[in-house]
Formats: C-alpha cells, sequence, structure tokens
C-alpha cells in the first residue's frame, strides 16, 4: 500500500478507533487476532490508519502492543459499541475520530481517506458510510464533543448504534466501489472466503 496523505490543515488532525472488544460468538475465538496474507485484523487495520496520518491509534475493548497503537478499555462495560465509542472520545485530544470494526480487514485506505476529506469539508458530526441506501455506523467518522451524547444513551440504557446516530447531524458517505470491501469477518466459513479471495489477487488493501 502506498503512503496515503490527508491534505490541507487537516494532515495528522484525527485520531484512528479499531473496534476490537466483541465477543465473537459466531466465530468462536478472538476476530483480531484472525489472520489473512500473513497479517492478523488488528494488524491490518493498524497499518492502515498509520499510512493515513492518524495522530493517535486506539484500540477499544482489547489490549494490544502493536507499537504506535494504545489500548482502551470500557468505562462502561457492556454497553457494546457505544461504550466502546464513548471511552476512546474521552480519552484523546483530537476533534474527530475514523471509526473502523476490526472485523471488516478489505476496507481499503482509498476509501478512509475519502470518508476523511469528505468529513474535513463540512460542518456535521458524523460522516457514516453507507452502500445502496445502507448505513454502516461502525465505518464512520465521528467528532469526539459527542461524548456527552454518548454518556446520556449509556445511562439510559440505549445501547443501540441508531439511537445515537438518530441524534446527530450527519452526512452520508455513498460508498459506489467494490462490495468486497465491506464485508464483514463473522464466521469461520466468512474467513475462509476472504482467504479464497485474496489467494485469487482480487483485493490489495492488506
Amino acid at each position: 500500500m502506498k503512503k496515503m496523505k490527508i491534505t490541507g490543515n487537516n494532515k495528522n488532525n484525527f485520531c484512528g478507533i479499531i473496534l476490537a472488544g466483541g465477543k465473537s460468538r459466531r466465530m468462536g475465538i478472538d476476530k483480531a487476532g484472525l489472520t489473512l496474507n500473513g497479517m492478523t485484523f488488528l494488524e491490518i487495520q493498524v497499518r492502515k490508519l498509520q499510512l493515513l496520518g492518524a495522530a493517535d491509534i486506539m484500540i477499544s475493548g482489547n489490549t494490544s502492543d502493536l507499537p504506535g497503537t494504545r489500548s482502551v478499555m470500557d468505562i462502561y462495560p457492556g454497553c457494546g459499541p457505544l461504550g466502546g465509542l464513548y471511552s476512546c472520545f474521552v480519552s484523546t485530544s483530537q476533534k474527530c475520530a475514523l471509526v473502523l470494526s476490526v472485523d471488516v480487514p478489505l476496507i481499503s485506505p482509498a476509501t478512509m481517506e475519502e470518508m476523511l476529506e469528505t468529513h474535513f469539508r463540512d460542518n456535521y458530526d458524523a460522516t457514516i458510510l453507507a452502500r445502496n441506501g445502507r448505513i454502516e455506523p461502525l465505518i464512520a467518522v465521528y467528532n469526539t464533543d459527542t461524548a456527552g451524547l454518548l454518556a446520556e444513551l449509556i445511562e439510559n440504557k440505549k445501547l443501540a448504534v441508531r439511537a445515537y446516530i438518530d441524534r446527530l447531524h450527519y452526512r452520508l458517505y455513498s460508498y459506489n466501489g467494490s462490495p468486497d470491501e465491506l464485508v464483514n469477518c463473522n464466521s469461520p466459513e466468512d474467513l475462509a472466503a476472504l482467504n479464497t479471495h485474496l489467494t485469487a489477487g482480487a483485493n490489495d488493501s492488506v
């Protein structure tokens, strides 16, 4: 992968958050440690954020000793993605966060860069990837000053991600690329399909 550059005054003006604290019930093992092309899913996502120049890279809900990253455990355990986002938002000085789930290893740095550039152009709380009308709220850029809203939702046990984004002034980033980039790896069958896909040389994002 080539080095990516965020243009203008926004270079390095964001943090990266990898949501890696899921229970992995269908997979049966921690998805962060699964491998493609000799790299773990976590290493793959970290590498992309590093190429993009993230000033702070946080691993949410999972321990890691990867250079240039830090682990952020949930302040409010058992609250799903909202708990992970809240804990990371309040622990960084960056104004916005590029958020990725650990189990979408084929998303390309180019797509991530375009999302960031789109977010920086307008005054929205969030820029959320969408494909064919389907919103992907765990592939998004969020302003970290929405931490107060997350705390309110958590305190009221409204833990659905939709409850969060419905309270935001957000825009959609319409993704028109290959559907392969957005494949979630949730089961052993998904992992086998991804490895077959990569063996065929169809993706260079890992």
